[in-house]
């Protein structure tokens, strides 16, 4: 046998022995469990429809009481009453010119990508949507307080008394305008928040009281056997 190791290259090769070598490389690798895989691609499947099925109408009801709180934030908070001409311009304040309605648009931003994350990871964040339906309520609620029996709804009053003619529609409705439009929204959202979560505090609680009976129905049925 020569020292050279370029003469190695010369030398032939016995192909059957590298064949072996390959079969014996293939028995030693893992065999691919085509069965497994499949079992937890459904299993994962399963998952996301349960997920859906139970948390679809929740998410899409918190998505549009967030679209409800970034509206209210950009449109008036206070303005003129209706039938009067001279409306100072300097009473048209929105949202963003207060703290409060800054801090409601900044969660309003944040609430849209957690309502992303939501969908995309399959979980249920809240607290965004919560702590803006606080804040809205405080608002909304409030402007609704000060506006009826105020000084832009005895204007309104008085406006409806000095047409020749009208309806009991705008009996109702030329009183309610006088509430801005960023009180009307924000106090929306904010209930639609907070029904949704009471609503899923409810049925989470009547699904533990079933789960629970359950359980007690099949510990009574194995004592008896």
């Amino acid at each position: 046998m020569s020292d050279d190791p370029n003469l190695e290259d010369d030398l032939p090769v016995d192909e059957s022995v590298m064949d072996d070598d390959a079969l014996a490389g293939a028995e030693d690798a893992p065999a691919i469990d085509t069965h497994a895989i499949l079992a937890e691609a459904q299993m994962e499947r399963m998952h996301r429809q349960a997920y859906w099925h139970g948390t679809d109408k929740q998410l899409f009801a918190f998505l549009f009481a967030n679209c409800l709180f970034f509206a209210g934030t950009l449109v008036a908070w206070m303005r003129s009453a209706p039938g009067d001409p001279a409306g100072d311009p300097s009473t048209y304040v929105t949202g963003m010119h207060t703290i409060r309605g800054a801090f409601i648009f900044a969660l309003s931003i944040y609430g849209f990508w957690t309502g992303v994350f939501n969908i995309w990871c399959g979980q249920m964040k809240v607290w965004p949507y919560l702590l803006n339906a606080i804040l809205a309520l405080w608002v909304g609620i409030a402007g609704f307080a000060h506006t009826i029996g105020g000084d832009e709804w005895k204007k309104a009053k008085d406006y409806l008394e000095s047409l020749e003619s009208k309806s009991f529609q705008d009996d109702i409705l030329v009183p309610l305008s006088t509430v801005a439009p960023g009180y009307w929204l924000l106090s929306f959202g904010g209930l639609i928040v907070v029904w949704v979560i009471i609503k899923g505090l409810m049925h989470g609680s009547a699904a533990a009281k079933g789960g629970a009976a359950d359980e007690g129905a099949g510990k009574s049925s194995r004592r008896r056997r």
